[in-house]
């Protein structure tokens, strides 16, 4: 036996002609540490005479197991035998155990002559010339090079040992997680298994077998042909079903005969007098503890009922202390204006005395009388006021106008709103000047929600503050008055200023940068009025701020029927004429938003029309809009008197299932532009109006909120059923120097193929719908696209650099035909957008001037840059490619940059609004072109994500500007 090859546990091995299997390997205790192997042989060996030299047998079998030291064995061996699979060696280790011996066992002293088998060279005489030193040296020198090489083979006998002693570890470890079993058994349990595995195997074929004939029976329409085999398996199957049914049901009801023989044993035992005395006794319980639970509840109603009382008995004595105080004010006051009215009848009634004397106008007669008649008036009427209070009457805040005012006879109330409404320029400096006068002007246009509002500053909160600002100011009494009142505890808090100051800084701040917004831009500086109007709407979503309503819009059950005012149809279209068969989505041309959501929720809704109302409404107005208008629609008027009931209520009940119905599609398809706010106003009206009227639908549409919010992946997508390609790994994909170029070019395709999908499947409706991308102030609702746009540039440059970066000619070769093939494989992966991508980086200036570079490209290769082009070239249209692209199916990633293009062409060639009314005919267009992407979006592509390579191309991928680019081509290839 050779020393390069290594013996295992389980060996097969002949010593001597006999043929044996090594069932141990060990070492001795001595300090020359000696490696001995066990073999297990299949005859006898001997009765320890010798026929094995430098062996000891071992118990086990009789005369059958032996000891061997490695050196004898080495000798004995002529060769090994081939070494078997685990399997095998565990099934040979089993056969082994299992047979019976019949033998004595051997004696286990007999030791063999091993350590006297190392042959004894006899030194022959002869004559030397050399010196007795020179003899020593060269037997020293013998001496270590024998030592040497033992304790070389000594090293390479333990290793061989550790390795052999791991094997047999592992093997232990394996039968301890097979719970201690011996190997036959654990052997029986694996065969038993793959047994089921092939059985399951087969059934699978079966199973695939009939669904291929299913589907080649639906997609050529004939009948399913099924063969005898399929046939006879089929009633197999179902006997063997049936009979498994029936074992279940003999076995419930011996079940079921036993629990009854069980029971009447237990009858029979119990008397039936004690019985119905324990009955009795347990019904009597039970009435006492009903009775003690009633009367429980009854004295903690009491006890709530007379603290109630006592409350209101408080309350009322306040209320009419404050009222006595109130009217005895007011009795003062009015005495106080009767003195001086009396002085001023003294006075001019001494003028009349003295008219002789004095020289009168006619106007100063005039403003004497008419200055008499007004104070008696006044006098009486204060006198009747007082005797009113004194009765204990209400009387409402009345504001007596002075003599003065009497005499001028000029209205000073609300002077300032007045003014500022006749001369707006008075009331544009005034806001341009003082903060509040702004905050409160701004607060006629925008409010905050109201629900959102009410939930965030209760009045709790609100007496908190204001109890905090008066402590702060040291207005201590002032602030326990509040307490007392408001029957609400202070909680001290130990602030360096007052919290209800702070908030109104930053509500005027933030104020403060929307007013700027809204200004008029006079100087010729700055954004232009339509980039500001973008810019004041995101901040306003951002803040939480609606529209207040206007003031002359139309309930949308006061709008009139239909004329041209408020609905225009297509040309050829009689209004009168439209029945109830009428395609809404074909006729409607313009209208105003009541008649467009009238028809979403009237009898003649079809699926076309709400789709696309759902999908474009944004466009003409917000989602808070539309949740006011479907409430309003869904909160039918009462009856009219001249009007049928059971009209009347089938007409309610009509729009009420069309408005949860319009609900429950926008919720669907319109999740993603539902905030939080939208969401708990949605809510609310949910549960407060539809589930008290209608509760089995309102239940299943907060059923819908609730599942909505728990998904997270992008509602209806799903994926190919097709076999998942195995991902080319990197050898190198866990080290830290792991880049994209070490990744194979197929799986690069379908690794950024995947990342791409992703980011277009993201791409809401709403942001292609207002044009958010390309609009400065709305640019940050439209995220999802300008991802995809710049990934899209991103990697157009990141091919031009890799391109142009390697120093040498084959190295810029090797990069030009990788990312060629990369785009190959897109092609074949129908992701058309990033062969685009791939054109753009093919084509950038510093690429296609290296001409040695495609030089050394071999042609095949170049022709598929030619392939690309000649698919993508934008003659007529982009004619080619959407011919392919209405010819291929799902999962695709099309080339975004042309339905973007789409988009912006409708949006230029008509106007969004015709005579005040909304242009739904320009929405229909819109929406053919993005439900299409939508469509594109639902299938996804059926690869493994790698981790590793995802990320690297989440982040910016490695790139050059243009300059710098342009720069290092030169230096590759320099000019002429």
């Amino acid at each position: 036996m050779s020393k390069s090859k290594k013996v295992h546990i389980g060996d097969k091995v002949k010593v001597k002609n006999q043929k044996g299997t090594i069932r141990f390997i060990g070492k001795t205790k001595k300090k020359k540490k000696k490696i001995f192997y066990g073999i297990e042989f299949e005859e006898k060996v001997g009765d320890n005479d010798g026929t094995l030299e430098g062996t000891r047998y071992f118990t086990g079998k009789e005369n059958h197991c032996v000891f061997i030291d490695s050196k004898t064995f080495k000798k004995l061996t002529k060769k090994k035998l081939k070494t078997k699979s685990d399997n095998d060696l565990n099934n040979s280790g089993s056969d082994i155990s299992s047979t019976n011996s019949t033998q004595t066992t051997a004696s286990s002293n007999t030791v063999s002559s091993s350590s006297n088998f190392s042959t004894s060279q006899e030194s022959t005489p002869r004559k030397s010339r050399k010196s007795k030193k020179h003899r020593k040296k060269k037997k020293n020198h013998k001496k270590e090079k024998k030592k040497k090489e033992k304790e070389e083979q000594e090293q390479k006998e333990n290793e061989e040992l550790d390795e052999l002693n791991e094997e047999e570890r592992i093997r232990k470890e394996i039968l301890e997680q097979w719970g201690g079993k011996e190997e036959s058994l654990i052997l029986k349990e694996l065969e038993q298994i793959n047994k089921n595995i092939h059985k399951l195997t087969n059934e699978q074929t079966i199973l695939d077998q009939e669904i291929e004939i299913y589907e080649n029976s639906l997609n050529k329409n004939t009948p399913l042909n099924f063969t005898e085999d399929h046939k006879e398996r089929r009633n197999e199957k179902k006997k063997s079903l049936q009979n498994d049914i029936e074992e279940l049901l003999e076995s419930i009801k011996e079940q079921e005969s036993l629990q009854e023989k069980q029971q009447n044993k237990i009858n029979e035992l119990i008397p039936k007098s004690k019985k119905i005395e324990n009955i009795e006794l347990v019904t009597k319980v039970n009435e006492k503890k009903k009775n003690v639970t009633k009367l429980f509840e009854y004295l903690e109603g009491v006890k709530d009922k007379n603290k109630n009382i006592q409350q209101q008995i408080k309350d009322q004595n306040s209320k009419i202390n404050s009222k006595k105080h109130k009217h005895q004010l007011e009795i003062d006051e009015y005495k106080k204006s009767i003195d001086l009215m009396d002085l001023e009848i003294l006075k001019a009634q001494e003028r009349k005395k003295n008219f002789g004397k004095e020289i009168l106008t006619k106007k100063g007669k005039e403003v004497l009388e008419k200055k008499i008649t007004l104070l008696q008036k006044l006098i009486k009427y204060t006198k009747q006021q007082i005797f009113d209070l004194q009765l204990g009457k209400s009387l409402h805040s009345i504001k007596i106008k002075s003599v003065l005012e009497y005499q001028d006879q000029v209205d000073r109330r609300d002077w300032s709103y007045r003014v500022m409404k006749k001369n707006p320029e008075l009331m544009d400096l005034r806001e341009r000047i003082n903060p509040l006068s702004r905050a409160i002007s701004f607060t006629k246009y925008y409010s905050g929600a109201k629900v959102l509002v009410n939930e965030l500053l209760t009045k709790q909160i609100i007496n908190q503050l204001i109890m905090q600002h008066f402590e702060f100011e040291g207005k201590h009494l002032i602030r326990e008055k509040i307490e007392e009142v408001m029957s609400i505890p202070y909680h001290d808090v130990q602030l360096n200023d007052s919290r209800l100051r702070t908030l109104l800084r930053i509500a005027l701040r933030e104020i403060e940068n929307l007013w700027d917004l809204l200004m008029t831009d006079t100087s010729g500086f700055g954004p232009t009025k339509e980039e500001r109007k973008n810019l004041l709407e995101g901040k306003i979503d951002e803040l939480g701020l609606d529209m207040v309503a206007d003031e002359n819009e139309i309930n949308i059950w006061n709008e009139p029927e239909d004329n041209p005012k408020n609905i225009i149809y297509n040309s050829g279209v009689d209004p009168k004429k439209i029945d109830k068969s009428a395609r809404i989505f074909d006729i409607i041309h313009c209208a105003n938003v009541n008649k467009l959501v009238e028809k979403l929720t009237n009898n003649q809704t079809e699926v076309r029309f709400r789709d696309a109302f759902i999908m474009t409404y944004q466009s003409f107005m917000k989602p808070e809009q539309l949740l006011g208008k479907l409430k309003q629609r869904y909160n039918a008027p009462p009856k009219k008197q001249n009007e049928n009931e059971k009209d009347w209520v089938n007409m309610k009940d009509m729009i009420q299932v069309r408005v949860v119905s319009a609900l429950n599609s926008w919720i669907k398809s319109g999740w993603a532009d539902i905030d939080n706010k939208l969401l708990y106003r949605l809510i609310d009206f949910i549960k407060t109006t539809i589930v008290p009227t209608r509760k089995a639908s309102g239940e299943k549409l907060i059923k819908l909120i609730n599942d909505m919010k728990a998904s997270k992946e992008t509602s209806g997508t799903h994926t190919i059923k097709d076999k998942i390609p195995q991902v080319v790994i990197p050898k190198n994909l866990f080290r830290n120097d792991f880049s994209l170029n070490d990744v194979d070019e197929l799986e690069f395709a379908r690794q950024f193929t995947l990342y791409i999908f992703e980011l277009f499947q993201n791409i809401k409706p709403s942001e292609l719908v207002t044009e958010a991308w390309q609009k400065k102030g709305l640019r940050s609702k439209a995220t999802n696209v300008l991802a995809l746009i710049n990934k899209f540039n991103e990697y157009s440059n990141y091919v031009a650099t890799q391109i142009v970066l390697p120093l040498t000619v084959k190295d810029r070769a090797k990069m030009y035909t990788r990312f060629l093939k990369i785009g190959k494989y897109f092609l074949e992966m129908n992701n058309f957008d990033s062969i685009m991508s791939t054109i753009g980086g093919y084509t950038n200036p510093s690429v296609k001037r290296l001409k040695k570079t495609i030089d050394e490209v071999p042609k095949n290769i170049v022709k598929y840059f030619n392939e690309f082009k000649n698919l993508l070239k934008h003659e007529q249209g982009y004619k080619d490619y959407r011919e392919r692209l209405d010819k291929t199916e799902p999962p695709l990633v099309p080339y975004l940059g042309i339905f973007l293009t789409d988009i912006t062409f409708i949006s230029s060639g008509s106007p969004s609004v015709i005579d005040g009314l909304i242009n739904f005919s320009k929405r229909k267009l819109l929406y053919n072109v993005v439900s299409k992407i939508q469509e594109y979006q639902r299938v996804r592509f059926k690869f493994h994500s790698v981790h590793q390579i995802q990320i690297l191309f989440k982040k910016e991928l490695p790139s050059k500007n243009d300059k710098e680019l342009y720069k290092d081509s030169l230096k590759r290839e320099p000019r002429n």
